[in-house]
């Protein structure tokens, strides 16, 4: 507990006894007079006596009460909160298994590699004639129209466990697709999206934040027995770190990273190739489904790696007088955010390359409203220029 909550409990502890006290010392001043003893206990007693004696004893179990609340008051100010290591203990105890409190280790030494595979770039003559649109890859997904690669079919690494978080989180090669409790699949995500072991209090508050830890524990470990019976030996516990072993697991967004590495040292039809089967990858939102608060930052970020890719790709297919698959990548990245000045620029040129001046101006005007009406603002200069030079006109407008 921090120092201002310990604090905060003091104070009020400390106001409940001025409480407590006040309502004893008052007490005190009204307590009841002895009730009169009858001369002989064979005579009657008299209704006054009963009275009074049920009076005294009323009493009496009111100031009880009080010095026992006062007891329960000064216990709360001055309990000590149990520390992690012990609750650790407490836990280790529950479960039959006692933690190693060896804390000269170091988890680096036992973490997997972080490097992403290394994918192979396919030959020219290993390319397909006929190359996948965009719109059939987020129809189809990724084994069945990414990049063909005669070595694909003896390549063992397809046949490994697998974690596919480039849309809802799916597991392949494995006994379940998807786990039965939603904190099992946020803690899966949550490992293999950080890439690093994560301490148990970290996963704690990336689960339930804001939650007691006390009480979020049991459902912490059912969650970790669950994953460690889908994942097996792949997920990996040390004292109290957890992680997923990245070299027994097929991650799609490692394999994601390893392709944009290619991407960039390639050129032409590779690029090409590599740039369209990374866009296979994404099966649809990422993270679709895990509704944690970590998870909404990283659902922005990989919407916007998938719309950039969308867009080189298709600009590729538009330099190698693809039009329509152009188009076809240009309307797949509008659809995951239309405000994208780059993509509308794609889709006008593809629109113009395919003879339909209509349709550029109506792309434009769209990007233009949905501008005005979201943020206030017009399309920018570029933007304008590009519109202006497709119609044929050569001022532009400050």
């Amino acid at each position: 507990m921090s120092g201002r909550a310990s604090i905060v409990r003091r104070l009020e502890a400390t106001l409940a006894v001025a409480a407590l006290l006040l309502m004893l010392a008052l007490g005190l001043e009204l307590r009841p007079a002895l009730p009169q003893l009858p001369q002989s206990f064979s005579a009657p007693l008299p209704a006054g006596t009963i009275g009074a004696t049920l009076e005294l004893a009323a009493w009496i179990v009111f100031v009880l009460l009080d010095l026992v609340l006062i007891r329960k008051v000064l216990q709360f100010a001055i309990r000590r909160e149990p520390t992690r290591t012990e609750l650790r203990l407490r836990h280790a105890f529950a479960q039959h298994e006692l933690p190693s409190l060896d804390r000269t280790r170091d988890w680096r030494a036992h973490a997997a590699p972080l490097a992403p595979p290394i994918l192979r770039l396919p030959a020219r003559h290993e390319l397909t004639e006929r190359e996948p649109t965009a719109r059939q890859l987020q129809q189809h997904g990724p084994r069945e129209l990414s990049v063909p690669v005669e070595a694909a079919a003896t390549d063992t690494s397809n046949e490994r466990l697998g974690v596919l978080l480039l849309g809802p989180l799916e597991l392949t090669h494995c006994k379940r697709k998807q786990p039965r409790r939603q904190a099992t699949a946020e803690l899966i995500a949550y490992l293999a999206m950080q890439r690093r072991p994560a301490s148990r209090d970290e996963l704690l508050e990336a689960l339930w934040p804001g939650d007691d830890p006390r009480r979020s524990a049991a459902r912490f470990y059912q969650a970790v027995s669950e994953a460690r019976k889908l994942l097996g030996d792949a997920f990996q516990r040390d004292r109290d770190t957890y992680a997923v072993d990245r070299e027994r697991l097929r991650i799609d967004l490692d394999e994601l990273d390893g392709i944009r590495v290619q991407v960039e040292a390639a050129t032409g039809d590779e690029q090409r190739a590599l740039l369209e089967h990374a866009v296979a990858l994404f099966r649809g939102d990422p993270l679709a489904g895990i509704d944690a608060l970590w998870a909404a930052g990283e659902q922005r970020r990989l919407t916007a790696l998938h719309t950039d890719l969308l867009e080189r790709a298709g600009r590729l297919r538009l330099e190698s007088g693809d039009a329509s698959g152009a188009l076809d990548f240009a309307e797949a990245a509008a659809a995951l955010d239309a405000s994208n000045e780059r993509t509308v620029q794609l889709a006008m040129e593809a629109e113009f390359a395919l003879g339909r001046r209509e349709a550029v101006v109506e792309l434009y005007e769209r990007l233009r409203g949905d501008l005005d009406s979201r943020f206030g603002l017009e399309p920018g200069r570029e933007t304008k220029q590009l519109y202006r030079r497709l119609l044929g006109q050569d001022t532009v407008s400050a």
